[in-house]
């Protein structure tokens, strides 16, 4: 069993939060303005205020989802766990559509799994850790093909 946790930063959640706020109040006053009667004719302001404004509600819900929380995966002998804030999710291997290996021209720095199972992307980073980003890879390729056989 092989055990590898991502870790967020709950600032980035917060500022994310903070910007969404703020791109979310500018709109809001402006077209609290055109409620208000001041500025009638400006229709294209109010469809681009409009949109500006939905665009801070996608900013703040996509803060809630479970990839920006720590998430711990378990790759198990017969299954895959992961754990986040939300609850815990298990797939088995031959759920598993797709497995890649993302490497940069320098490799010392990060390596990235990029883990799709049906409709769930997960994306696994690995901050000067190659040595366990291609140990969990060649597993995963492994239990894939054990699975499909």
């Amino acid at each position: 069993m092989i055990n590898y946790t991502v870790k967020k930063s709950k600032k980035t959640r917060i500022s994310y939060r903070i910007a969404a706020a703020m791109i979310m109040l500018v709109p809001a006053m402006q077209i609290s303005l055109y409620i208000y009667g001041y500025g009638r004719k400006r229709y294209l302001v109010l469809i681009l205020c409009a949109m500006l404004f939905l665009y801070g509600i996608y900013l703040l819900i996509h803060t809630f989802r479970k990839t920006e929380y720590d998430i711990t995966y378990h790759f198990g002998e017969d299954k895959i766990t992961v754990d986040h804030r939300w609850g815990c999710d298990e797939y088995t291997y031959d759920q598993v559509t797709d497995v890649s290996q993302i490497i940069p021209e320098d490799e010392r720095f990060y390596s990235i799994i990029h883990l799709t199972v049906g409709k769930e992307h997960y994306v696994i980073p690995f901050s000067y850790k190659k040595e366990t980003a291609d140990q969990i890879y060649e597993y995963l390729l492994r239990k894939q093909s054990e699975a499909t056989l």
